[in-house]
């Protein structure tokens, strides 16, 4: 019983083969950058302070900058839009 209970815990102690165990030789050990390293401090501060759900009530405030560029954004295009119909509609009349 000794020898197939060791022949067992051999056969899951086994590393993985395949490609995922080929890439991860490859690659080499994983360096975190320094981008990546503030994002995920940033993240935990916002989330152990709780400025998590204020920082999204401000940036959905009708002060924020993102918004009123959307909203900008979205009145350009409607006025292009109803410019286009316009000379849409020229162009039908002079071509009858």
């Amino acid at each position: 019983n000794n020898g197939l209970a060791k022949g067992q815990d051999q056969q899951i102690q086994q590393p993985p083969k395949g490609i995922d165990s080929l890439l991860k030789e490859i690659s080499g050990p994983s360096q975190l950058s320094t981008v990546a390293k503030t994002s995920a401090d940033w993240d935990t501060f916002k989330t152990d302070t709780g400025m998590e759900e204020q920082l999204e009530q401000q940036a959905q405030g009708k002060t924020a900058f993102l918004v009123k560029k959307d909203f900008l954004q979205r009145v350009d295009e409607r006025r292009f839009e109803h410019e286009r119909t316009k000379r849409d509609q020229e162009r039908a009349k002079r071509g009858k």
